[in-house]
């Protein structure tokens, strides 16, 4: 229960006492007489003649209170009952954190969800919703009750890739909503209409646009020769500081010190203008709207009542961006991680001979790093992209029947994500002097180069990779050690 409520239901319970106490007082009796009678009303035992309205309120307040008071504790025992039960499923998910939070995460999990409380529930899988430090703080003293469970901390400061422990999963809703946003408004066929050559505009600061600029740089690649570029007004130019090795990127970042207002030329030109400013956005989308004639603007909304007046505009599409970012199935991942590990486990089958078993594509992801972990969960957020395409050129979706060139194709597109993502983490090309084909320490990697610069066998994998996604649907790992077709 919230303390807001506690402190209400408490204040509801001993406000016949306090009533009653002071009635009592009021005609000359003792303290401890006046309470002990107040107590006797509330088990019906007070049959005398109220002195005055004081202690009459309190004779019939006290047994609704009492009454009150059984009927929450049958609800708070049903309720206990009801999440022991649910947690024997092998679906079932405890929420903790505020109720504006978990009500709606609650709602969407229906009867696998268990709303937790300051220890852990006994269910496979748990989602914190407080702020990072109250998080961390249950994660410490509940390590031994967590053993063995998946954990999925709620943090708006830190990337999924930096989740420390194999069971412990951090999800940033920016980021979810980042890489959402991009594979559902993919621009593949916009890009392609103006020969990939587009101008897209962001208007805001914060988490929010750093992780649109980031999913945007490995998400949009529809070209090897495309030209991209992404404006950004109001946003923090140290980002570009921080991801030092962007600038030699063909898709440049600009982040704008002008205003929107002295830059609409470029607005009017570019294929998307997307508000991600949260305060002040009723005004902002009202300026835009009269400055930009026909322009339609994509708002990350911000759940404003003016907003909602506004959204009947034709010209506004509005993203819920906190909604979709909360859903469980974008919290849990299980779609993506489940291609990722496929992913990795394909690659030790082809270059270490590791059989393809459900065992194995656990243990075998359980060996990663951080930073391969998610170069590869990086790999499976672009296949969306990579379906899309397929879908538009009328492509099957089958490896086997896509024509040779366009294979191609998507395996130096797939190229180009895995450079992205290196460079967004500031990784340079190099040859270590180990002779191997990196060196994590200094960030450095041979490979960092352009697709067609790279042997026939680097090449082929990124064919893998592009081969091991298209066949996922196809293909489970079995017990057998060998792939089975679904």
């Amino acid at each position: 229960m919230e303390p807001d409520k506690k402190l209400l239901n408490r204040l509801i319970f001993i406000t016949p006492l306090i009533c009653g106490t002071a009635g009592f007082l009021l005609e000359g009796g003792a303290l401890l007489d006046s309470v002990f009678s107040c107590v006797q009303m509330y088990v019906l035992n007070y049959s005398d003649t109220p002195p005055n309205i004081l202690v009459e309120i309190a004779r019939w307040t006290a047994p609704l209170v009492s009454a009150y008071s059984v009927l929450l504790a049958a609800s708070a025992l049903r309720k206990k009952l009801r999440d022991r039960i649910r947690s024997r499923r092998k679906d079932s998910v405890a929420v903790y954190g505020p109720e504006e939070y978990t009500a709606p995460v609650l709602a969407a999990l229906g009867s696998s969800g268990i709303s937790g409380g300051d220890v852990p529930a006994g269910t496979r899988r748990h989602i914190l919703l407080w702020d990072e430090d109250e998080n961390i703080r249950f994660l410490e003293r509940s390590s031994k009750a967590l053993a063995g469970s998946e954990v999925f901390i709620k943090s708006s400061s830190l990337p999924g890739q930096t989740a420390a422990g194999e069971n412990v999963r951090i999800f940033c809703p920016e980021e979810t909503a980042a890489r959402l946003y991009w594979q559902r408004n993919c621009l593949y066929e916009a890009s392609r209409a103006r020969d990939h050559r587009m101008k897209i505009v962001m208007i805001g600061a914060g988490r929010l646009a750093e992780e649109m600029i980031s999913c945007a740089l490995q998400i949009n690649i529809f070209s090897p020769d495309q030209r991209i570029e992404y404006h950004i007004f109001g946003g923090d130019p140290s980002y570009l500081k921080i991801h030092h090795e962007l600038g030699g990127l063909q898709d440049p970042v600009v982040f704008h010190e002008e205003q929107w207002t002295d830059c609409l030329p470029l607005l009017k030109e570019a294929e998307r203008i997307i508000v991600l400013q949260q305060e002040g956005q009723t005004g902002l989308l009202s300026g835009l709207l009269l400055a930009l004639a026909e322009k339609t603007i994509d708002v990350f909304s911000a759940g404003t009542a003016g907003e909602e007046i506004l959204g009947e505009n034709e010209r506004i599409r509005s993203f819920p961006w906190k909604d979709l970012a909360f859903e469980p199935r974008n919290i849990l991942s299980e779609v993506q991680y489940r291609r990722a590990k496929a992913l990795n486990l394909r690659y030790a089958h082809l270059y270490s001979g590791v059989a393809e078993t459900e065992e194995a594509l656990d243990s075998e992801w359980r060996k990663l790093d951080t930073f391969t972990r998610y170069s590869n969960i990086s790999s499976a957020d672009y296949h969306e992209i990579r379906l899309a395409m397929l879908r538009s050129m009328d492509m099957p979706e089958d490896p086997d029947r896509i024509p040779g060139d366009v294979m191609e194709l998507l395996s130096e597109l797939e190229h180009m994500r895995w450079c992205r993502y290196h460079l967004l983490n500031n990784w340079t090309q190099g040859t270590p002097e180990n002779g191997k084909s990196k060196d994590s320490a200094k960030r450095i990697h041979v490979d960092l180069m352009p697709y067609d610069r790279l042997s026939e066998g680097e090449k082929q994998k990124d064919r893998d990779s592009v081969r091991v996604l298209l066949e996922l649907d196809r293909w489970r790992p079995s017990s057998t050690g060998r792939g089975t077709g679904l």
